[in-house]
């Protein structure tokens, strides 16, 4: 996998935490919603889910808003973040500790060179070329997934949410 797919995966996963926490509270305020068919809202208060109209009325307006549908968007959604995320963890153990290091430390933390370096107590080029080479093992290991060009694809779209 060329350097520059590697990168945008390796910045991807580590979005993927804030894109999970997002996602989860939208899926809770979309609960919440259903909640007063349910009788009690989530401080366990009634909240007016008697039988009558109020309810007609109230399951109408959720399926006009596509509450049920976003609900099941947001659960895929979330199921593919997670695979996409384990795929990549997979992929990183593979790597060595100073190389595993060294990525986190440029894509997750955006740390520079200079800092990176005193970090890891190695000249400015060393840690660059330990980078790169840290790129192309993953890259190599990143091919060996299956639908890689899938979790390819959903990286760079994720630059874009």
């Amino acid at each position: 996998m060329r350097e520059k797919n590697v990168k945008e995966i390796v910045r991807y996963y580590y979005e993927i935490p804030e894109m999970v926490r997002l996602l989860k509270t939208e899926q809770r305020e979309q609960e919440s919603l259903y909640d007063t068919l349910k009788g009690t809202g989530g401080d366990g208060m009634p909240g007016g889910g008697g039988p009558g109209k109020p309810v007609e009325t109230a399951v109408i307006r959720l399926d006009e808003r596509g509450v049920y549908e976003r609900l099941q968007e947001i659960h895929v959604r979330l199921l593919v973040l997670e695979g996409d995320a384990a795929a990549v963890r997979g992929c990183l153990d593979g790597l060595s500790g100073k190389y595993k290091s060294i990525l986190q430390l440029r894509h997750k933390c955006h740390h520079s060179w200079a800092n990176i370096s005193v970090r890891m107590g190695a000249p400015d080029s060393t840690v660059r070329s330990w980078h790169d080479k840290a790129v192309l093992c993953l890259g190599e290991a990143l091919d060996e997934v299956p639908m890689a060009e899938e979790l390819l694809e959903r990286a760079s779209r994720a630059r874009t949410y």
